[in-house]
């Protein structure tokens, strides 16, 4: 095979696939969208607070997304800090959703 053969090649197998540049553009977008969806989740959480009302909800969602961050950065990185934050925000995520449903039910 030539030069041109195996580029040709090379392309029809990574037609699908992202390349780094799309990589990080993906990545930065969903690392956006979770600031969007955190500072909207505070700033209905802090109105529900001064309305004296209940904002279980808002604090599941976020300790469910650290959680989650963390979780998968312990994975990947094996540092045991990232351990530790992601168990003791997942048990904050399930203690607030049992919360959120006590109080609502």
């Amino acid at each position: 095979m030539d030069k041109k053969e195996i580029l040709d090649k090379n392309k029809k197998q990574n037609r699908n696939n992202l390349d780094e540049r799309e990589q990080r553009i993906y990545s930065t977008s969903f690392g956006l969208g979770a600031i969007v969806v955190g500072v909207l989740c505070l700033v209905f959480s802090i109105y529900k607070a001064l309305h004296h009302q209940m904002f279980y909800e808002f604090a599941s969602i976020i300790t469910a997304y650290l959680c989650t961050t963390f979780l998968y950065q312990f994975k990947n990185l094996k540092k045991s800090y990232y351990l530790i934050a992601g168990i003791l925000t997942g048990i904050a995520a399930v203690l607030t959703a049992i919360l959120f449903f006590m109080v609502y039910a």
